[in-house]
């Protein structure tokens, strides 16, 4: 059993569901409805409705209806009424869903949600067509190849975008603050997602950028830190945590790399409608030695990457820095309905180890620093980050940030983040 949160990645539950429409028609039956409680009367009155229309299509339509169609359509319709992360997918659109995890596939390279009833770029994946061609978070695709996404349900606008590579996809695309839409093409490539890369930006400081958490992350992450000891010249007395722009993954992998962290403490709690809780605690004792850790977040931060945050921000073992994540907490599971065709449907929610609910709030950073470096001439000074204590760590950052000295050119939050760890102004990790 796997266990996914990304935005289109789930943890996968196999089971065998078989949709009879004939059962439909006798649990509508008024003698099977009168065996219920009057409180389940209700979909069963609606069910009857259902078989009616769906007997008089079949009977008088002006052609001959394709029934498979009009199965699928109703199922699409009805699970319309939830939320967006609850789809059906038909055969094709179940197969790439499971290449999603593997880190090959065919595409252009960003990860897509529904927000505000529009399909929203969450973030466009380093090297990919789609971020060489200035796709960003936020960004709202209107069209995909002249279709209106608005018609489209994720899985099938997920499915367009997918393709043989050198193929093109013509996408119009809607930028906040911009007051016309603008038309992308982009050539489809191999996506081949590295989840981990590492360098060591100054001795004894780590830097490690985690893109996605697919199979095996924790054990790349492992690797990546034993080549960081021997690469310097000092042990590693300080890390970089880079989850920005990382949509998520595997929910075990998720709790894994939080565990090599914490020697105890919950690291992510999910609960569903009835009250069932499960809770995953730490238990390595702390694999990692201790050191200062910072760890940094942005828009394009959501799901497993945001369990990973919670649960060292929570547990006070890395302080949080960068801008708010994307807020997508919710947990869903994969049903097999025979015939390659699939559910996904959103059946819990998680929460952080202090019990906030990440959903739609997301993560807020310990020390708020933004993508770009302040101007000599704004409220804050060059180099400078007002402090945020919403993410309930129960302590306050330091007012700013001290000043990044870094050539513009360089990512200007990682060079905030290595001037607090090279400063020794993040909490460490106490000893037992």
């Amino acid at each position: 059993m796997r266990f996914s949160l990304g935005l289109l990645e789930v943890f996968i539950v196999f089971r065998r569901v078989t949709l009879i429409f004939g059962i439909m028609a006798i649990l509508a039956s008024p003698a099977w409805a009168g065996k219920k409680d009057n409180k389940d009367n209700g979909i069963y009155r609606e069910l009857d409705i259902f078989t009616r229309i769906l007997g008089l299509v079949q009977e008088d339509y002006v052609e001959n209806p394709d029934q498979k169609e009009m199965v699928y359509g109703a199922i699409r319709g009805m699970l319309s009424t939830l939320d967006p992360h609850s789809v059906f997918m038909p055969p094709d659109a179940y197969r790439e869903l499971k290449v999603d995890t593997e880190g090959r596939f065919g595409g252009v390279g960003m990860e897509v949600t529904i927000k505000d009833n529009t399909l929203t770029v969450v973030t466009a994946i380093e090297g990919t067509p789609a971020q060489k061609a200035g796709v960003r978070e936020g960004d709202r695709i209107l069209k995909i190849d002249g279709v209106p996404t608005r018609e489209l349900g994720l899985a099938e606008a997920v499915r367009r975008m997918r393709g043989a590579r050198g193929t093109k996809v013509h996408l119009t695309l809607v930028r906040q603050g911009a007051r016309e839409p603008m038309d992308v093409t982009l050539a489809r490539d191999i996506i081949r997602i590295k989840s981990v890369r590492w360098e060591v930006p100054e001795d004894g400081i780590g830097y490690i950028r985690i893109t996605s958490f697919q199979e095996n992350t924790t054990e790349e992450l492992q690797k990546a830190m034993e080549a960081l000891d021997k690469k310097g010249k000092d042990p590693i007395k300080g890390l970089v945590l880079d989850l920005r722009n990382n949509h998520g993954g595997l929910l075990d992998e998720a709790v894994d790399v939080s565990d090599l962290f914490l020697d105890s403490g919950i690291i992510v709690t999910t609960a569903s409608r009835n009250h069932e809780i499960d809770r995953r605690i730490a238990n390595r004792s702390g694999a990692e030695p201790i050191y200062s850790i910072v760890l940094m977040v942005n828009g394009g931060s959501a799901s497993a990457a945001e369990i990973v945050a919670g649960a060292l921000q929570d547990n006070k073992r890395a302080v949080v820095l960068g801008t708010k994540s994307f807020g997508k907490g919710t947990v869903q599971t994969i049903f097999e309905l025979g015939e390659g065709a699939a559910l996904k449907l959103t059946v819990a929610k998680y929460y952080t180890p202090k019990g906030r609910s990440i959903q739609a709030d997301g993560i807020h950073p310990d020390i708020v620093v933004e993508a770009q470096r302040p101007s000599p001439s704004g409220v804050k000074g060059e180099g400078q980050s007002r402090s945020s204590n919403v993410g309930g760590t129960g302590r306050p950052g330091p007012e700013t940030a001290p000043k990044a000295q870094s050539d513009p050119e360089e990512d200007y939050q990682k060079s905030v983040a290595l001037d607090y760890l090279m400063g020794r102004n993040v909490p460490k990790k106490k000893k037992r």
